[in-house]
């Protein structure tokens, strides 16, 4: 399926239900990618999903019938202090189209909301250090690494590092 016919747009408390489902499907196939398990996830009910979407902006990738493929989100800091900033998370597409440009394209998207959000200055993401696509995706987009967290994320008995990255917008 090409990428250009999937579209891109904020996702509401309307889209809560295939958010979850999809949010279940990324950590099934990339349970280290997140710092939240299946478990919290499905044991989440629809006021916590939708409370989710009320609180950070999302982003969504739909194919023309309707069917979530991709995301991402972008909170901005809530302290004064610290408003000049804001964190992407919760990255994923969809397997079937990885590699096709649609983890570029969310990307993009949501460094240009962040752009288009007045004072925020940069922005900030975590990522499994073994996951070498999606590092040389940020680099090319600019993002920076300026540290490791050994064994931040332990799953099934197994810790794995986290590279954590900045982008000055």
């Amino acid at each position: 399926m090409p990428t250009s016919a999937i579209e891109i747009k904020p996702l509401t408390p309307d889209d809560a239900a295939a958010y979850r489902t999809l949010m279940l499907r990324a950590l099934e196939e990339f349970p280290a990618s997140f710092g939240v398990s299946h478990a919290e996830v499905l044991a989440q009910g629809d006021a916590e999903v939708t409370e989710r979407l009320r609180s950070v902006l999302a982003l969504g990738a739909s194919t023309a019938d309707g069917a979530l493929v991709g995301l991402v989100e972008l909170k901005r800091m809530s302290l004064i202090k610290m408003r000049h900033r804001a964190v992407v998370g919760r990255m994923y597409v969809a397997r079937a189209l990885q590699g096709a440009g649609l983890g570029r394209r969310l990307m993009e998207a949501v460094i240009e909301a962040a752009r288009a959000t007045p004072g925020v200055e940069q922005l900030s993401l975590v990522v499994d250090n073994e996951n070498a696509a999606a590092l040389r995706l940020y680099a090319s987009l600019g993002f920076e690494r300026f540290g490791v967290e050994p064994r931040e994320i332990k799953v099934d008995g197994r810790y794995h590092d986290s590279a954590h990255l900045w982008l000055r917008l």
